[in-house]
């Protein structure tokens, strides 16, 4: 019984070690604006708590509807979504909490904790704060891996691209000297794109489109793949997505503090996505088989 005993000991401390150590390497936690059972956003303050509940045990936490860092634009993955899951039944409030990557992996989850409470609100309330005594045992550190590392600004590839270019121009000079001295300046000219009128155009490119007002820009039809043409209306702090011929409201899409970038929410994945608006009012959706364009009709 003993041996039993030690050996079980074992396993939990190596799970929650291997846990941890996951959990570690991400640096935010996003928490949906409403859960799966909710049938409106931030219920009973349910989200609200459970935000406040994951900042207090070291996360750096937002809501989906929250001003985010650009860090979180550019490098999506380095985030976890923070899920309520309800197990109910008639008689016992049962839910856990998960974390969950950028592919729908589950990270982290609690055990399911209960409670008898008869009022709605009192009984998740109190079964939130006894499954969050799992995630502050974690003793959460973050700890950054080599691939989380954002990617290199356009003005960092345009540089290196320069640097590449000027190495090429000193070895095609070198050589040419050795073959034909009158040739030297055509062959260099040729060889060398011009970067300058490059950097000046990316500039006015990226220039123009951070001055973009997305709450101008956004609204309008478009055409989505499954629902055909539809509308992007404005509501309080978001935009709504309406199509089809019942006119439901698919997705939900909320502001970032990056202009031109924002988060889109389908009703049918759990899982948001980035969204871009071009220049052309065309909307780009980063998914996981690459960048979808969605057209727009006005």
């Amino acid at each position: 019984m003993k041996k039993r005993i030690f050996y079980l000991s074992i396993v939990l401390f190596t799970t929650t070690m291997f846990a941890q150590k996951s959990v570690n390497n991400y640096k935010y936690v996003i928490v949906p604006n409403r859960f799966e059972f909710q049938t409106k956003t931030n219920q009973y303050q349910l989200n609200s708590l459970t935000k406040f509940l994951f900042n207090k045990a070291g996360f750096n936490t937002f809501l989906l509807s929250d001003i985010m860092p650009k860090e979180i634009i550019t490098n999506n993955c380095s985030t976890l979504t923070g899920n309520v899951v309800d197990e109910s039944n008639m008689f016992t409030t049962k839910l856990k909490i998960q974390l969950v990557d950028c592919y729908d992996k589950t990270i982290f989850e609690t055990q399911v904790v209960k409670s008898k409470e008869k009022d709605f609100k009192t009984a998740f309330y109190k079964a939130i704060r006894n499954a969050f005594e799992e995630i502050n045992n974690l003793n959460y550190s973050y700890q950054p891996i080599e691939k989380d590392k954002p990617k290199n600004t356009i003005e960092e590839k345009i540089v290196a691209q320069s640097e590449s270019v000027k190495v090429k121009k000193e070895v095609i000079e070198k050589e040419m000297k050795k073959k034909n001295a009158d040739k030297k300046e055509i062959v260099v000219v040729r060889a060398i794109p011009n970067l300058k009128k490059d950097i000046n155009t990316v500039a006015k490119v990226k220039k123009t489109e951070i001055f973009l007002k997305p709450h101008n820009t956004l609204v309008g039809n478009y055409i989505f793949e499954r629902w055909g043409l539809s509308t992007i209306s404005k509501k309080e702090n978001s935009f709504s997505v309406v199509g089809g011929d019942e006119n439901f409201e698919f997705a939900t899409i909320y502001k970032t503090s990056k202009p031109t970038v924002f988060i889109i929410k389908w009703v049918a994945f759990k899982q948001p996505q980035l969204l871009e608006i071009d220049s052309n009012g065309n909307l780009k959706i980063d998914s996981e088989k690459g960048v979808k364009t969605i057209k727009r009709e006005n």
